[in-house]
This record gives C-alpha cells, structure tokens and sequence, in this order.
C-alpha cells in the first residue's frame, strides 16, 4: 500500500475538515427549516398590521399567512396582494377588537419569570397587562390603558415599541404612529416600562430587560454636573443634586439645588429660591428661571408631518423657535407658536425621509443673540394608501370597489380592466367617491376570460404623474 506524503496528508485533512463543515451547516439549516412554523393562519377581513418595513398595512377582504423559508411571515389577500410581515407579527381586527400575536415571543411576568409563545395567540379581553419582548429592541404591551407619564401619548388594548440603538422610540398601533427622541416611560395599571433604558417596573421590582435574548441597545443617560466654583458658592453648605438628563429635555425635583443645562437653580419645596448658589439683595431671587424647548414625538400621513414640541421660555429669552425640515424636493424653515404644542407641515411627499430640526435664537444677557440647534427628529412619510378590490363577479359584469388616500388627493386617475393580458376597457376614476370612507363602487362589462387584473393607471397629483403601482387579481375558472 502506498503511503501517503505529507501534502496528500494536508489535502486529505482540509477536505474531510469541509465535508464536516458542510454537514454542520446542514444540520443547522435543517433544523431551522424544521423550526419554521408550518401552519397556514386565515387572516380576517379589515385586519390592521404594520409589514416588515413598519409600514401600515388594512387587509381589507381577508388572506391568508405563512412563514416562508426565510423565516418570516408572509401574508396574501384574496385581492392578490403580498405583504412579509417579519419574523413575529401583531395584527388588530377593526370589526372584532382582537389582537392576534404570531410568532416566537417573549412574556415578562411580575416576578421576572419568563414565558415563551410561539403560533397563534389570540386576545379580546385587555383588562389584564401583559407585557412581551418580541425581539431585540422590539417590545409589545397589552392593556386597557397604556400612555406616557404625561398623557401627552394615550392609547389602549396594544401598543408596538420600537428602539433604535440610540434609544429613540418607534410607538405603533392602529392609532398611533410616532417617533420620539427624548426618554420616555409608558405607564399601565401594573407596571411602568422605562423604554430608553429597558427596564420595566412593577412596583419596587424592577427588571433588566436587556438580560432575555440581549439586547443592541447602546443608550446612556447623560449626567450635568457641576463645575467647582458654582458647586458651593454662597450655599451655606447646601447639597447638590445632580440631575440626569438626555438630549434637550430637563428634570427638576424638589431638592435645595437643581442643576439643569449646566446652570445652578435654586429650587426648594417652598419655592423661594433661597439656596441659588448666587448672591441674593433684600430677599430678592436673581436666579434665572428654568427655559426649555424639546422635540416630543412626531406623527406622519402619506402628505404631512405633524411635529409634537415644547417651549417653556418665562422670561421670554428665546426669540425665535423654529423648525427645518429637509428631505426629497421640499425644504423649509418655519417659526413656531412659543404658546403651542404642536405643528403640522404639509404638501409633502409619500414614502420620504425628512430631517426635522428644532432650533432657537436666543437674546443673551448682553444684548446678543446666539443660535443653536436643540433637537434633529428622522420622519418617514407613510406610502399612498389606495386599494382595488373585486368584489363580485357575475357572466356579464365585474364589480370593484377602490378607496384612494384622502391625505393625497390625485388629480385625476385611470382604471383599467384587463382580461388575460388584453386591456379591455377604461375608464376614469371619481375621485371624491374613492376618497370618501366607503370609496367608489362601479363596474366593467365582462365576457370571459381566466385571468383578471384591474389596475391604477395615469394617476396625476399636483399637475404630475406619479408612480403607483395598485391592482387587484383574480382567476376565474
């Protein structure tokens, strides 16, 4: 027999090293194919979900769902639409109130124990929290309540959270569809979640969220301190809190000494000042009062942005709050009421990213006027929200119903009827009946054909021709 030479010894290593290498890799694929739910879910008509891409999706007349081999869950309507949902899906019937959760999840417990949910889960009754971790960053609350520590956000029954690795918060439901970029806690009738940092609270047991399936999330809270010559001036030996803050926002409490954006506030339970840390005349309080302006979240149609802010200015030391907006063809600076809260920018274009940024100009103590920008917010218009559905089909007659975007109004449109392939007839779409809450209702006369498509065609919005791509299909044997 002959030997084998140490080259041939190498080549025989390196290829029995890569057949082993390949099994494993079959192994490992066929058990995730193996894991990948198989079961074919009836998904309801007017069923509200958010896709893969987070973006809002009304299953009109019903589908069916499934996960594929990627893993994640795809759905088809019976108008011949596909959605992929992603790897856990949240879906809300509008004509039942239910809740139907699909995929591998995690719920989160008061004791901190956790229970893991995979398939179909399914809920009507919304009396009793419950809270889930779906993936990293991603949570779920169910409840009959559910809203920020100042109401300024309020919902119920569900409510998505979405973290970016910064700790920005994507909230999302049926009502609900906004981005805020300043910490928040969402508080139920159990527990309080402290999104930014994950940890949610029951009580005085407070859970790391972080410590099921880990977590990206790289936020950190920043500290103001202060610098050595206002840290005891004139302070009697009075204590200095330091108060934890993030972006532009600001947190007060009822200790002798504030510090906020850097700045040495005396604020004592009775509210008089008196531990500033500056020189008082006659009782007389010189320390400036607190200022503040912030981004609180924003909320977007497929033609608007609607920005949520907040102005406290006592003294009147900002001269002008303003917001830019920046993103596709649009760009605008726009000043802000001091006295309200919120501002809708319009005109603008479906499926488009724009930069918000929150400035002011400030008259300083010398006359001056300084500027500076406080908050940048990320916004995503939402895409044109049309639907064609065929609703009946009799030997001479082919029914539809379409329901166009209310918030982006075309001009003018075409529908048109195709019968295997062939146009067969058109005709021009009524505008203010598909824009209503029922949409239009006609029909195109039929003969025979097996394949059925009815299309959006020549949709004109604001003078020009836009893209859509909106159709309905059928087969009829």
């Amino acid at each position: 027999m002959r030997k084998l030479t140490a080259g041939n010894k190498i080549n025989f290593t390196v290829f029995a090293i890569v057949i082993i290498v390949i099994i494993v890799l079959l192994v490992v694929c066929l058990r995730y194919v193996m894991g990948i739910d198989k079961t074919v879910y009836q998904i309801e008509a007017n069923t509200f979900v958010y896709d893969s891409e987070n973006v809002p999706v009304l299953i009109e007349n019903g589908g069916t769902m499934q996960a594929k081999w990627d893993g994640n869950y795809h759905i088809e309507t019976v108008d011949g639409l596909t959605y992929n949902v992603g790897e856990q899906s949240v879906m809300y019937n509008k004509s039942s109130g239910k809740v139907n959760l699909y995929g591998k999840m995690y719920q989160v417990f008061s004791d901190a124990s956790v229970q893991t949910l995979s398939g179909q889960s399914e809920f009507v009754n919304f009396s009793e929290d419950k809270f889930y971790k779906l993936a990293d960053r991603k949570y779920l609350i169910l409840s009959d309540s559910i809203s920020n520590e100042q109401n300024t956000i309020a919902t119920r029954r569900y409510l998505l959270i979405i973290l970016d690795k910064a700790g920005n918060t994507l909230l999302l439901n049926n009502e609900i569809n906004a981005k805020t970029i300043n910490p928040m806690n969402l508080v139920t009738p159990s527990f309080t979640f402290d999104i930014a940092n994950e940890k949610l609270i029951f009580g005085e047991e407070e859970i790391d969220l972080t410590k099921i399936i880990g977590s990206t999330n790289q936020y950190e809270e920043k500290v103001q301190v202060a610098d050595d010559q206002n840290s005891g001036n004139g302070n009697n030996g009075g204590d200095t809190t330091v108060v934890t803050q993030s972006s532009s926002s600001t947190t007060t409490n009822n200790s002798s000494q504030v510090i906020v954006n850097g700045n040495v506030n005396g604020s004592g339970n009775n509210g008089s000042g008196s531990n500033s840390g500056s020189s008082n005349s006659g009782g007389v309080n010189n320390t400036p009062l607190d200022k503040n302006v912030s981004l609180r979240s924003a909320s977007s149609t497929s033609s608007s942005i609607t920005v949520n802010y907040n102005v406290i200015d006592p003294e009147s030391k900002y001269q002008t709050v303003y917001i830019n907006i920046d993103g596709g063809n649009y760009s605008d600076t726009i000043a802000l009421d001091k006295s309200e809260t919120s501002y809708t920018i319009t005109d603008l274009t479906p499926n488009t990213d724009y930069t918000i940024t929150l400035g002011v100009r400030e008259i300083n103590s010398d006359g001056t006027i300084s500027e500076r920008i406080e908050d940048t917010l990320l916004v995503r218009t939402n895409k044109v929200s049309t639907n064609i559905s065929i609703t009946r089909v009799s030997l001479s007659n082919i029914y539809f119903n379409l329901k166009m975007d209310s918030n982006y109004i075309f001009d003018s449109a075409d529908i048109v009827l195709y019968v295997d392939g062939n146009e067969i007839d058109r005709k021009s779409v009524d505008i203010s009946s598909s824009t209503s809450s029922n949409g239009w209702t006609s029909s195109f006369n039929y003969q025979y054909g097996s394949e059925i498509v009815i299309r959006l065609e020549n949709a004109i919005y604001d003078g020009n021709r836009v893209n859509v791509d909106v159709q309905a299909k059928m087969k009829n044997y």
